[in-house]
């Protein structure tokens, strides 16, 4: 079942029949995270269908219609990903991205299309807590709530006492979550140019989407990138979409979810 504050945002689809974009954007979340703390980090889709709308007609758009970004993790926890510009880029282990190819296996993808975004300057010494709190206030302005909307976040610029991690490659029988993140690679960085994608979901722990803000990133080189732990804003441009929310669990895992409901 989903939290009451996640009611007037999300809902789920069994297969992509059901889709529906609103005008104001939409968002398409591939599985949920309950599954992904419990191990399973076998493919369910691939990055050229889950990130099908970054990949096709991004490229070559100004800042504020670059509306195609999104983020999830590689089939067998290979690495961290994260999708804009139309490029989807894959962090393993060693933190240096690589682009992903669209036959990679992903288990668990958030991604985000259409819509127009607000776009505003950040004050230098925002910190992740800051930045969300600075998300809020931007949503109560346009009169939405975070506890019952959905933000995709995007921020470039140059940023201080930026940490990012990633994990190694695991094989079957996969171990939880929990048991992976406890071999992570951390990368941490003084000053750091890049990009910055994810989103501010509600402050809701359910198993279904990832609470608080979510980020991942790459470097304006290419060279470095993973998920975000920390980054402190230096010179940086915030990108704020409020969209709808698609939750999608393939059909194949339908009776896996609805065991786990009864247990």
């Amino acid at each position: 079942m989903f939290d009451a504050a996640l009611a007037s945002a999300v809902h789920r689809a069994a297969d992509a029949s059901s889709t529906s974009r609103s005008a104001a954007g939409h968002i398409r979340q591939t599985e949920v995270l309950s599954d992904m703390f419990a191990g399973h980090f076998e493919a369910v889709t691939t990055v050229g269908v889950a990130f099908a709308s970054v990949l096709q007609g991004q490229q070559g758009q100004t800042q504020g219609e670059k509306t195609g970004l999104g983020l999830g993790v590689a089939e067998a926890a290979d690495g961290e990903i994260v999708a804009f510009d139309g490029e989807v880029w894959r962090i393993p282990m060693d933190g240096r991205p690589v682009l992903a190819e669209p036959t990679l296996g992903v288990p668990f993808a958030v991604v985000a299309e259409g819509g127009k975004p607000v776009i505003q300057q950040l004050p230098a010494g925002l910190g992740f807590a800051e930045i969300t709190a600075h998300i809020d206030t931007l949503l109560r302005s346009f009169d939405k709530q975070h506890e019952h909307r959905v933000a995709a976040v995007r921020i470039d610029g140059l940023f201080g006492d930026v940490l990012l991690r990633s994990e190694p490659r695991q094989t079957p029988p996969y171990p939880t979550l929990e048991t992976v993140l406890e071999h992570e690679s951390s990368f941490a960085f003084r000053r750091w140019p890049g990009t910055l994608a994810g989103f501010r979901f509600p402050d809701v722990s359910d198993g279904i989407v990832i609470p608080g803000l979510h980020l991942h990133g790459v470097s304006d080189d290419r060279a470095s990138g993973g998920h975000c732990h920390r980054a402190t804003t230096i010179a940086a441009t915030l990108s704020v979409w409020v969209d709808d929310v698609e939750v999608r669990i393939p059909p194949a895992l339908v009776g896996r979810q609805d065991e786990g409901n009864r247990n």
